[in-house]
């Protein structure tokens, strides 16, 4: 039996590694699978791609999301596409899907190909700067998700991969993740972005702080929690029947939240940074400073006060009830006091 070829974009990146490492893990995968994995260089590929002689599925791909002809001769050769690299990239997605859909498929008589995109809950957000909303988005809703506008971050990428001309083209899913935590464990970067961007300016300042009120809310999720979803839904997705038949849900119904617990707050957020400041001597004071939309570009990058300011709250109907998916991680904010000591170390060691 042949194996199943599946192209990879972002295997280096934060999810990806993550996800490829834990798919490699798998007793079963060397023999079912083989992978093309697209790297910016070969340097990047011999660093953080595992080494080609213990794991013979693996072929580096060198390009980027620019080579729109490298991403569609990649997607018409594959028989799924996990795309994990950049949720903004639109010529990209473009090419992705139209790779999927080459004419040479019909022609050998290949089954229908399998697109898993990752988006992220960036899609709901507002622009509460520090507010809350009790508005929650859940992913078998499809009435509330096809409310989300156009314009809103991520959509116009999503709305390529909703397309209602894909059906019985190509089997489409989204993943859209929220507020992703903890430390990777793949080969490439490690580190999520929202959490250690709040740390990184807190400790910039050395002092604890947090967009308006700080009530704002977002759900979460832990990275290998996210990467054994990844899983399921792609051994899953290789078992739909070609005939139309299946009951997972995919394309205009493709979203697929994956969150767990309550939500949070990014001011107590800030709350956890203060007592890990206090923790480490860097301020006793215990206290998080409250910013304005003023004087943000003083503490934040440019744009932290949507992103951090903002809710995003989802829920994973479909991947408990449907997938069977069940997270495991819990411990958030004995995640953030480590991420402190993290970047508090590294700044000492420079």
């Amino acid at each position: 039996m042949a194996s199943i070829r599946v192209f990879i974009t972002g295997a280096t990146g934060y999810i990806g590694s993550t996800t490829f490492a834990l798919l490699l893990k798998q007793e079963s995968t060397a023999s079912k699978y083989s992978f093309r994995v697209l790297v910016r260089s070969q340097e990047k590929a011999d660093k953080n791609i595992p080494p080609t002689r213990t794991n013979p599925v693996i072929e580096p791909v060198i390009g980027s999301l620019d080579d729109t002809d490298i991403l569609r001769r990649e997607a018409a050769n594959a028989d799924v596409v996990i795309h994990f690299a950049d949720a903004d990239h639109y010529p990209a997605i473009k090419a992705i899907l139209e790779g999927l859909q080459d004419e040479s498929r019909s022609k050998e008589g290949r089954q229908r190909p399998i697109l898993i995109h990752t988006s992220g809950t960036g899609v709901l957000l507002d622009n509460a700067y520090g507010k809350p909303s009790d508005v929650i988005y859940h992913d078998n809703d499809i009435d509330h998700l096809n409310s989300i506008a156009p314009e809103q971050i991520h959509r116009n990428v999503d709305l390529e991969v909703l397309s209602p001309e894909l059906v019985g083209k190509v089997d489409t899913y989204i993943v859209a993740p929220p507020t992703i935590w903890g430390f990777g464990t793949g080969y490439g970067n490690r580190n999520s972005i929202q959490i250690p961007h709040y740390v990184k300016y807190s400790l910039k300042h050395g002092q604890a702080l947090r967009i308006g009120q700080g009530l704002n809310k977002w759900s979460k999720v832990h990275v290998e929690d996210l990467a054994r979803f990844y899983i399921l839904l792609l051994e899953r997705s290789l078992q739909e029947p070609q005939d139309g038949t299946g009951t997972l849900p995919k394309n205009l119904d493709a979203y697929y939240f994956v969150q767990e617990g309550d939500d949070f707050t990014y001011g107590s957020v800030g709350e956890e940074i203060a007592q890990a400041f206090k923790e480490l001597g860097i301020n006793q004071s215990g206290t998080v400073l409250a910013t304005t939309p003023e004087d943000e570009e003083k503490y934040w990058t440019k744009g932290s006060g949507f992103l951090l300011g903002g809710n995003s709250r989802s829920r994973a109907v479909k991947a408990v009830k449907v997938l069977g998916w069940e997270p495991q991680l819990k411990d958030f904010n004995g995640y953030i006091h480590q991420e402190v000591k993290r970047q508090h170390d590294l700044l000492k060691e420079h």
